[in-house]
């Protein structure tokens, strides 16, 4: 197909991009054009101006330099003049918010004086009369609404300006048109893009934007739009056969340009230009460039073009994490973060290269869950009457308190601080933080509240905040299987708090050996225990399970360390009537002693596990131990089937108690931190301590602190170890420690119920509890309680609020 110009269904072949046909402007015909502008005159009433208005004098200036240098002819430079007095005429009748859009048009025409080419004039002439047909019936549409003319043209409208020629969106319909095979369609759209195309400096022909944007001066160039167009213009051959020498001549132009103007580069490659004045890194734009050029390189067997975007390719995958925050994503580097939208095609994208590189379809995944995961925070402690806290991704977040007026502002991810002052009056403000990120998703937490002290209760009375209980999960546990409690020395040096052992059961034995008693016992302070029991074969009449069920009891009841019991080994539904039958008696007699020890059940991924949580019955664990199966396989658990495990245990049981993951293959400390930020387990046992890889013990100690960000979850701290004084004896002392880790807020409160003197702080989670020394006070009469307000550091929740008896 020879360049053309369309005319719905004629051609009019051009020999460069600077001359323009004299019958036909922009798939109008001139003399109709003239016609329709000398009516429109006419009906409006439009006489001469005599006082041209901004941009008119530059523009007619522009025409007539143009026609001077013979870069268009007279029919071209009667349709402008003919367009620029329409719009003079728009801009002197029409109302405020219309008219101003076609001064922009105009004023972008006349900004082109001494620089008009005939493909410029086509497209400037052509856009300017897009935005006189709207604006004479319309007000301004929403930003990025995009505008056609008769032949397929894009005009997309940014917020105070115009509808501007907009080369990628213009790429992007010839691509649709392609899609749709609407053979007709694509041609007469190519026909005027071609036309609308500048020769570049060097070869190439490139489509240029005609507004000053983001520092550009126009025209300017888009490196995405180039690949775009080199891919629209050679699938559009393939559509058009008897146009594809022409076409693909096109795409081999708009392709020429890209190694030539439009390249940048990062540490692992080449990078897309998305301006041309700039060299912004933008993700969108990269892959996006390499999706087309693959495209235009396969079907116009470019060699090059395939290696570029080869190149361009590698350099996107190595250059990914740069982009991600873990919570969001960056729209450019350095550090802008992704709109709603971009960053939803951005995950499209990556699907689409996917197939050529995992790292692609890992990041797809990844991106496309932060849409739905909320705003996460953490806290620190900060000067009085303020708040700070990191947000994890852009949101709007309101904080209220009644120390002062409530705030609501809209923030990037990153450490913040808002800030109220002291208040004017003693007492306690509570501070309630919610957040919106922009995908709609939702988090709020309480933070420690905002506390003016006074002398000794000398305030008016206030009501008094009702202590909580301490109802909170236990925090996530990691610990380890080990052959002997000699080892569990090492295992705590690694930060590990939880330990495994294996009891094998004598058959027809009541009680353990001493010997393991002595050496169970002998585990040091602050480790945990889980005893599987290990009853081979199981008994099968009354007698034998009463002797299993007395061992597990004495067993448990000697060892000061258990955190739970669990009968061993994992049924089979052929095992599964008699293994439900010794359960119950354990679970029974264990608890008889200790109300409180969990015991549980096993359950091997590997042995049918679905089929034999049926057999077992209504059976009631207190935590199951689940084995998952290495490998996927027909009827098999592994850890992906953690949430059908969770429903199946609710449907047997009517409830689902807490999963202990046991033995999960090839841990990391990936799969670590995904398991503490989830909710299907309570905690993790490694096969062998060799698997506590230093990876992987710090995952685990960060997660048993509490301090991994988990989107989506709201951690409430439990005190440990707390003893409050018994007298107001100067200096007033509280002892406690966080299970997690915390701040905290210690008050002296006097009998009015506010506090007299308070001090906050910082405590690690599972450390031993510190003593925390309130400043001295001149004290009056009392009753004084001391209070203790506790609330996560990371993934905050509800406060904990703790409240002594009255000090004697």
């Amino acid at each position: 197909m020879s360049p053309s110009y369309s005319t719905g269904g004629s051609k009019t072949q051009r020999t460069n991009h600077d001359a323009i046909p004299s019958s036909v402007h922009g798939g109008v015909k001139v003399l109709a054009v003239i016609i329709g502008l000398t009516v429109a005159l006419a009906v409006a009433g439009a006489a001469p101006a005599t006082t041209p208005v901004p941009g008119q004098v530059s523009a007619l200036k522009a025409i007539r330099l143009a026609l001077a240098a013979g870069h268009i002819d007279g029919a071209t430079a009667n349709a402008g003049r003919a367009e620029i007095s329409r719009a003079a005429h728009l801009v002197r009748t029409l109302p405020s918010g219309r008219r101003e859009h076609v001064d922009v048009a105009l004023e972008e025409l006349a900004a082109f004086s001494g620089r008009l080419t005939a493909p410029r004039a086509l497209a400037l002439i052509g856009q300017l009369q897009a935005n006189d047909d709207y604006f004479a019936k319309h007000y301004a549409p929403a930003p990025k609404t995009d505008v056609t003319d008769a032949d397929g043209l894009v005009y997309r409208y940014f917020a105070g300006q115009c509808l501007e020629f907009h080369p990628l969106a213009n790429f992007g319909a010839l691509n649709a048109r392609v899609a749709a095979n609407d053979a007709e369609g694509a041609q007469q759209l190519a026909d005027a893009l071609i036309a609308r195309g500048v020769y570049q400096p060097g070869g190439g022909i490139a489509w240029e934007y005609f507004f000053n944007y983001s520092g550009g001066r126009a025209p300017w160039l888009s490196g995405m739009a180039q690949a775009v167009a080199a891919q629209a213009f050679a699938r559009t051959a393939a559509l058009v056969p008897d146009e594809a020498t022409a076409l693909m001549r096109e795409a081999r132009a708009a392709y020429r340009v890209i190694p030539a103007h439009l390249l940048t580069s990062v540490p692992a490659g080449p990078w897309i230009r998305l301006y041309s004045f700039q060299s912004l890194r933008v993700l969108n734009a990269q892959l996006q460039a390499v999706v087309s050029l693959q495209s235009y390189a396969t079907t116009a067997e470019d060699p090059d073009a395939s290696a570029l975007a080869a190149r361009m390719e590698r350099a996107a995958a190595a250059t990914l994490p740069s982009f991600d925050t873990g919570y969001w994503t960056y729209y450019s580097l350095p550090y802008e973060p992704s709109p709603l939208d971009y960053q939803q095609f951005v995950v499209q994208l990556l699907k689409k290269l996917a197939p050529d590189d995992p790292r692609f379809a890992a990041a797809a995944t990844r991106i496309a869950a932060y849409q739905h995961q909320p705003p996460a925070f953490q806290l620190t402690n900060t000067s009085l009457g303020a708040l700070r806290f990191w947000l994890s991704k852009p949101a709007t977040v309101q904080a209220n308190t009644a120390a002062g007026p409530t705030k609501r502002v809209s923030l990037d991810g990153g450490w913040h601080t808002l800030s109220w002052g002291e208040p004017k009056h003693p007492g306690v403000y509570a501070v309630h933080v919610s957040a919106t990120d922009w995908a709609g998703n939702q988090a709020s937490f309480d933070a420690l509240p905002i506390v003016r002290a006074t002398a000794a209760g000398t305030a008016t009375a206030a009501r008094r905040t009702a202590a909580s209980t301490q109802s909170a999960a236990a925090p996530f546990v990691v610990g380890s299987a080990l052959d002997d409690p000699s080892q569990a020395a090492a295992l705590q040096k690694l930060g590990l708090h939880l330990a495994r052992f294996g009891v094998a059961w004598p058959v027809g034995a009541t009680a353990p050996d001493p010997s393991l008693v002595a050496a169970l016992q002998s585990l040091p302070a602050g480790l945990g225990s889980v005893l599987e029991l290990n009853a081979t074969p199981l008994p099968v009449d009354d007698a034998g399970r009463g002797a299993l069920a007395q061992y597990a009891a004495s067993l448990a009841q000697q060892t000061p360390s258990l955190q739970s019991l669990v009968l061993a080994p994992a049924p089979t539904t052929a095992t599964a009537g008699d293994y439900a039958a010794a359960f119950d008696q354990i679970r029974a007699a264990v608890q008889a002693v200790l109300p409180d020890a969990p015991v549980g059940i096993a359950l091997d991924g590997d042995l049918a596990p679905a089929a034999t949580l049926t057999a077992l019955g209504a059976i009631t664990p207190d935590l199951v131990a689940f084995h998952p199966a290495p490998a996927a396989g027909k009827g098999l658990w592994t850890t992906t089937q953690l949430p059908q495990l969770k429903l199946a245990l609710a449907a047997v049981s009517g409830s689902a108690p807490p999963v202990l993951l046991d033995g999960p293959a090839a841990p990391n400390a990936a799969l670590i931190s995904s398991l503490a930020c989830g909710a299907q387990v309570a905690g993790v046992v490694l096969t062998q301590l060799s698997d506590a890889t230093v990876a992987v013990a710090s995952a685990a100690a960060s997660a048993q602190r509490g301090a991994l960000v988990c989107p989506g979850v709201a951690s409430q701290v439990q005190a440990t170890g707390l003893t409050y004084p018994t007298t107001p004896a100067q200096p007033v002392a509280a002892q406690f420690g966080c299970d997690i880790d915390c701040l905290y807020l210690v008050t002296l409160d006097g009998p009015d119920d506010r506090p007299v003197v308070a001090r906050r702080g910082a405590l690690r989670g599972g450390n031993a509890p510190a003593t925390i020394v309130l400043p001295k006070a001149k004290l009056g009469a009392g009753p004084y309680r001391v209070g203790v307000r506790l609330v996560a550091s990371v993934n905050p929740g509800l406060v904990t609020t703790l409240e002594s008896p009255p000090l004697g």
